[in-house]
Formats: structure tokens, C-alpha cells, sequence
């Protein structure tokens, strides 16, 4: 099978960040030591899966939890720490079900526990708090004051649930009264800033055709294209190509094809996985 010429996929913003924070003692003999950790870096994110779908609403791609009641197995990373001390840590979360503990709806209806919480193990020990409790919103959830040791230590989340917890990042400081920002609008910047994003965007070269979009009809478009001799771009902004008919949304190819007065609608779409067969476009790829 003939495939689009050339595909590119939107970065993902995966880094790690050490940076410095002016200290807000006045006596203090040096910058205060901070990291930031997107989890969507993480090494190896074992059962969690990364998550883009929100972005627009709370600024990052971020892991969860996806096991259907099952937890998942841990993301973990090894991160690098120059300065050994005392550290407030933060975790960007949510409590996923809170919109539904306070509507207005029957009292049987009305969700009940935090099914999205989650821990996270530095050196293998848990941090006492637990994540994921607490707020509808996406919101920095304070997780207290550790003590880490200079060098390379290992960091792991783990899933208590299989219910869809949710990390965005973590910040550690060692300036304890530090609060992150936490909108859209005052978190962006800093991000942009810490991770050396710039507003000029990447060149990406020059196409005839850029397909936005790698679903079934984004990939029927692109293969179409780049089988007439175009030089061919198909930008996709998830992990993997099929859009619905994806191992993530795992909906099945079907639907009446070839019908007239076009007959050779839905001839690409066969070729890419038979109609009715319910296959999964990556599942074999």
C-alpha cells in the first residue's frame, strides 16, 4: 500500500527544565533551584497514555491513566537533581468527577469518590499526598516538602484506579511560599519561557499539499495525493494515524461505499482496511 510521501507530527513539548526563581527571602545567598517536569517527558509512561485533546482548554498535552478499572503500570523518569535540599513539590491535576458532585440532579446521580487519583513515587517511596483530588479545574495541587538528594533520582506515578487519573506536570522549588501560576494565560508564558519556545514557528519545508488532520479522510487525501505525484505533509496531533478507527477511540470501519453515481468512492477506503471488518487502522501497521 502506498503511503503519503512525507508525514509530520506536532512536537510534543517533552522536556525537562531546571531553572531559577528569584527568592522571595531577602537574605537568601543564592537563586532558588526549581524544576519543572512536563509528564508527558517521562521515559517510559508504562500504561498511561499522553492526551492532547485538551490543550486548548488547559495548555499542555498531559498523561492519564486509561486502564477501564484496571491501574495501570508506572510512568516513570529519571530526573537529574543539582542541588540537594528541601523542595515544595506541586502537581498539576484535577478531580476529573467534580463537576458532577455538586450538580444539580438527583442524589443517586451525583458522582461520589475521586476515581483519577494517583501517587507519586520518588526514590520508590510514595509522597504522602495523594493527587487528583481535589477541584474540577485544572489546578497545581500542593503535595508538601520533600527532601531530595543531589543526583540522578528516579521519579514514577503511579495509578491507583484505572479510572483516567490526570498529570500535567510537576514543579519543585525550593522557595517554599513559590505558587505556580495556573491559567491558560499566565501559565503559557512561563512555559514558552522555561522550555525556549519562540512565536516563530519551525520551518517544516515546502509541500503542494498539507493534509491538517490524520484521520480516515485525512489519510485517504494524503495517500490520493501522493500517488498523483504531490510531495505531501499530513500533520497529525495524536500519537497514532486513524482518527476514530484508532487503537485510542477504537471505532470500526464501516458504511456503504461505491454507491452511485460515484462508484469508486470508498475504493481507498477498503484498500486501507475492508469495510465491515472492523479493523483498526494502526492495530497492524
Amino acid at each position: 500500500m502506498y503511503r503519503p510521501l512525507s508525514i509530520i507530527g506536532l512536537p510534543v513539548i517533552a522536556v525537562l527544565i531546571s531553572f531559577s526563581l528569584p527568592s522571595l527571602a531577602k537574605d537568601s545567598p543564592s537563586p532558588t533551584q526549581s524544576l519543572l517536569i512536563e509528564a508527558e517527558s517521562f521515559d517510559d509512561i508504562g500504561g498511561w497514555v499522553i492526551d492532547q485533546q485538551s490543550m486548548d482548554q488547559m495548555g499542555s498535552p498531559y498523561l492519564m491513566a486509561h486502564g477501564l478499572g484496571r491501574p495501570v503500570n508506572d510512568a516513570t523518569k529519571q530526573i537529574n537533581i543539582e542541588v540537594g535540599g528541601k523542595y515544595r513539590l506541586w502537581i498539576r491535576t484535577r478531580d476529573w468527577v467534580a463537576p458532577w458532585k455538586t450538580a444539580v440532579t438527583k442524589a443517586a446521580m451525583k458522582a461520589v469518590g475521586t476515581p483519577g487519583k494517583f501517587q507519586l513515587l520518588i526514590d520508590g517511596v510514595p509522597v504522602p499526598t495523594v493527587f487528583g483530588t481535589q477541584g474540577a479545574e485544572w489546578a497545581w495541587q500542593d503535595g508538601g516538602v520533600v527532601t531530595l538528594k543531589k543526583g540522578k533520582t528516579p521519579f514514577a506515578l503511579r495509578d491507583l484506579t484505572g479510572f483516567n487519573g490526570r498529570c500535567d506536570a510537576i514543579i519543585l522549588s525550593t522557595d517554599q511560599s513559590f505558587i505556580p501560576p495556573n491559567t491558560v494565560e499566565t501559565l503559557q508564558p512561563l512555559r514558552q519561557k522555561l522550555l525556549g519556545i519562540t512565536e516563530t514557528p519551525r520551518d517544516g519545508g515546502e509541500y503542494d499539499l498539507v493534509v491538517v488532520g490524520g484521520g480516515i479522510a485525512g489519510i485517504c487525501t494524503a495517500i490520493s495525493a501522493a500517488r498523483k505525484g504531490c510531495r505531501v505533509a499530513l500533520i497529525q496531533n495524536r500519537p497514532v494515524l486513524g482518527g476514530n478507527n484508532s487503537s485510542e477511540v477504537r471505532v470500526g470501519l464501516s458504511g456503504l461505499i461505491r454507491q452511485k453515481p460515484y462508484t469508486n468512492l470508498g475504493n481507498l477506503v477498503d484498500e486501507i482496511d475492508p469495510v465491515g471488518h472492523w479493523a483498526l487502522w494502526d492495530a497492524n501497521k
